[in-house]
């Protein structure tokens, strides 16, 4: 078709711009998000709620497990509970529509050195994240030590430009992240129920007995953050450490330019 109106095919042309400028902002705002698990289970119990409000906003949501849970069925084999835990984890991560990796630690022997360090850095280099989440390193756990400082540490390499987040976790019967004081909180009131069944596929963990402290957690959260339901996180900052002043609310972490 030939259009022999010019200012038919300048308004046409004007809309096309119109068009293709609003389709590809909407692209430049989505995301790639890293949450970095100790084990498989840890992913949708802390980052439950952001993983599934970050699908729902277009972005790419990947869960990077570092070890597989391997010695954390008791009564199994570390290779017959790895394929139990992995099989788990993908499971949990397609409620969500997110996406799972093994780094391939061992579970109970995740070590901060400089060999898993610069795995994380080129398995990182690759994904090219806008936001990684990773434990907070005052933990409970030797993993989860491990996994927010080996996080820490390739956050510090010039060459990423991704903001990090640590969060925390709850262990039976009450021991929690130490000394963690949120800079932000994402609002998952709207998806605390997706928070639970994407948990649940972690059958061999039993999250029956342990979701409620989640679901604490997200209501004390919420309520310093003025919702329902929220979870908690602390924005490192390396101009004034780990961590930094209490921020905002959103539901999701969006990179800060």
């Amino acid at each position: 078709m030939i259009f022999r109106d010019t200012s038919l095919k300048k308004i046409l042309l004007f809309a096309f711009l119109i068009a293709s400028f609003l389709i590809c902002g909407e692209k430049a705002k989505r995301q790639t998000l890293v949450v970095i698990s100790p084990h498989p289970d840890d992913a949708e119990a802390s980052c439950g709620g952001l993983i599934a409000n970050s699908v729902a906003t277009g972005d790419t949501v990947i869960i990077l497990t570092m070890t597989a849970g391997e010695i954390g069925i008791w009564g199994k084999t570390q290779s017959e509970a790895r394929a139990i835990r992995t099989d788990e984890a993908q499971k949990a991560a397609a409620v969500s529509g997110a996406s799972v990796q093994f780094f391939g630690g061992i579970d109970g022997s995740l070590a901060v050195d400089t060999t898993n360090t610069s795995k994380l850095t080129e398995i990182l280099l690759k994904l090219n994240p806008d936001v990684v989440t990773a434990t907070w390193p005052l933990d409970v756990h030797t993993d989860h030590q491990a996994a927010g400082l080996l996080a820490w540490r390739v956050y510090l390499d010039r060459r990423f430009t991704f903001d990090l987040y640590f969060y925390e976790t709850s262990n039976s019967p009450h021991t929690k992240t130490f000394q963690f004081f949120p800079t932000d909180y994402v609002d998952i009131t709207e998806v605390i129920k997706k928070k639970q069944e994407a948990l649940y596929q972690q059958k061999s963990q039993g999250p029956a007995d342990w979701w409620g402290m989640y679901e604490h957690m997200a209501i004390v959260n919420g309520y310093a953050a003025d919702v329902p339901y929220a979870e908690a996180y602390i924005k490192a900052r390396t101009y004034s450490g780990m961590g930094g002043r209490p921020g905002v609310t959103g539901k999701t972490l969006v990179r800060q330019k």
